[in-house]
């Protein structure tokens, strides 16, 4: 007899439906599994030939085979064992092959027919919901992660037993209540806060360019200065999470985490990876695939501290993901995708010692050895930075005279103003924010344009400090997210000459690493 039933499998933060068809006839008994089962999966056999015989029914031995369709594809998570058993529970006339229509099913089971919790449920509910099917059964333990996606019908099967009388209709697994929507936490709803940092103020005016205009940031200075503690108090500018960003965010920590217990992710997260961290760590990778933290920090920051620490690799592979906002893992047999669009804020101290430039320090390093350690950080992953800012040491006295900074709530309120303007500018267009504006073409010039004051003062700027044509654009991308945050200033009207002075203060390179 011929039966089917549904499951789907993961591929990055994506996922396609698995058809698992089941023929069970005369010959020599046994279980055949077909159809590019790997990993994990290439064990259902055994635990799903267990669990039937703990089912309560009689299984009569019979030869039985199993195809996973499409059978090109990889299928490598033990999550698609439970439609495995149901297709062959139909097979075997135990559960009417019609109620596994519409139904698709999402757990490993156990030898005794349990059904366990598998990772990558949030994926697989979207799937779902995408391809029509009406309802998912999951493991309790993934009932709530599950009815995080809308109109979806979640039946939470303790056991194989349960999920059978439900199919026979003698006793209803009820679907599980969605839990009511929990307010969305709001990104300054945390200790740290900027009105706790005193001075700084050319590299607190970074901070907020950066958030109000999607810009990566490069802060550099002695060890103590601040760069740590205002990395910390970014994440708290930005606006919360659209409900596509924080769908997508949710599935790439559940797939990270194995579950997504704490709800929908909808603060823009902050990832601070050590220096330390294998390529595969950051941009993703091992078998089966992972996102790393280039993809756990989607839509959100990634805070790379001690930048020329980091292997070149990791750095020089952090260009794609900054370029493109997502990370391709291929290999020999399969492809993988993650989404990583994030801005990228990094510190790096001057010299190996750290002390060029103190005020009170002697730096103890050869001027070949402050060289080579700047120019760690190659000059393409620079072209990706648009705000470069040195930070230097506050003296006691002024810190001691200083007034609390402005508090992330004020900061967060012009951020969000000028996010605004952008997304108004912006609504015909691909891009969101200035810093997604491409930074060559007719692009910058229709997007930000000068006025004639601004445009002979740029022009001088080029000429003096010997600009490229890449970095015009990269300021002038500045300078329009200064015009947007500037209260005066009509959004209408073309960049003025002050926005492009500001922005030039703003990108200030070590001395090696000039352009």
């Amino acid at each position: 007899m011929l039966c089917r039933s549904y499951s789907a499998s993961v591929v990055g933060v994506d996922g396609f439906v698995v058809t698992v068809e089941g023929d069970v006839g005369l010959g020599l008994p046994g279980l055949t599994v077909v159809g590019r089962a790997t990993g994990a999966l290439a064990e259902a056999r055994d635990r799903v030939k267990s669990a039937l015989s703990h089912c309560g029914h009689a299984i009569r031995p019979r030869r039985q085979i199993v195809n996973l369709a499409p059978a090109d594809e990889r299928k490598d998570s033990p999550g698609i064992d439970l439609a495995v058993a149901c297709v062959l529970l139909a097979c075997h006339e135990v559960v009417p092959a019609a109620a596994l229509e519409g139904l698709m099913l999402w757990g490993e089971l156990g030898l005794d027919g349990a059904v366990r919790p598998a990772a990558g449920t949030l994926v697989i509910a979207d799937v779902a919901r995408q391809r029509g099917f009406r309802r998912l059964v999951v493991a309790p333990a993934s009932a709530d992660e599950a009815a995080l996606i809308p109109d979806l019908e979640v039946l939470p099967a303790a056991d194989l037993p349960a999920l059978i009388a439900h199919l026979r209709g003698e006793r209803r697994i009820e679907p599980h209540a969605r839990a009511p929507s929990r307010p969305r936490a709001r990104p300054g709803d945390e200790p740290l806060d900027l009105a706790d940092i005193r001075g700084l103020y050319l590299a607190r005016r970074a901070l907020e360019v950066m958030a109000a205009g999607g810009h990566n940031l490069l802060l550099h200075g002695p060890p103590g200065v601040g760069k740590t503690m205002l990395a910390r108090r970014v994440a708290p500018l930005l606006p919360a999470l659209a409900d596509d960003d924080a769908l997508v965010a949710t599935k790439v920590h559940g797939l990270a985490n194995g579950t997504c217990s704490k709800g929908l992710v909808t603060t823009p997260p902050l990832r601070a990876p050590h220096h330390t961290v294998s390529p595969a760590g950051l941009l993703g990778g091992g078998t089966p695939a992972r996102p790393g933290e280039v993809s756990l920090a989607h839509a959100g920051v990634l805070f790379l501290d001690e930048l020329p620490e980091f292997s070149r690799v990791c750095l020089e592979g952090l260009r794609e993901p900054l370029e493109e906002g997502e990370v391709r893992i291929v290999r020999a047999n399969h492809r993988v995708r993650f989404p990583a669009r994030f801005q990228l804020l990094a510190a790096m101290n001057p010299c190996p010692c750290g002390y060029l430039g103190h005020p009170e320090r002697v730096c103890t390093d050869s001027a070949a050895a402050v060289a080579r350690y700047q120019q760690r950080v190659s000059g393409p992953l620079l072209d990706r930075v648009d705000l470069v800012v040195a930070v230097a040491p506050v003296a006691p006295e002024e810190l001691a005279r200083a007034a609390p900074g402005e508090a992330t709530a004020t900061v967060r309120a012009r951020v969000a103003r000028a996010r605004a303007r952008q997304l108004s500018r912006l609504c015909d267009t691909p891009w969101t924010t200035n810093a997604t504006i491409p930074a060559s073409g007719r692009a910058v010039d229709r997007l930000c344009p000068l006025d004639p004051e601004a445009a002979a003062l740029l022009t001088d700027v080029a000429a003096s400090r010997v600009l490229s044509p890449r970095t015009q654009h990269r300021l002038r991308r500045v300078a329009r997210t200064l015009a947007d945050l500037d209260p005066d200033h009509d959004p209408t009207a073309p960049i003025a000459a002050r926005h492009v002075a500001e922005a030039t203060q703003l990108r200030r390179l070590p001395e090696a690493l000039e352009d």
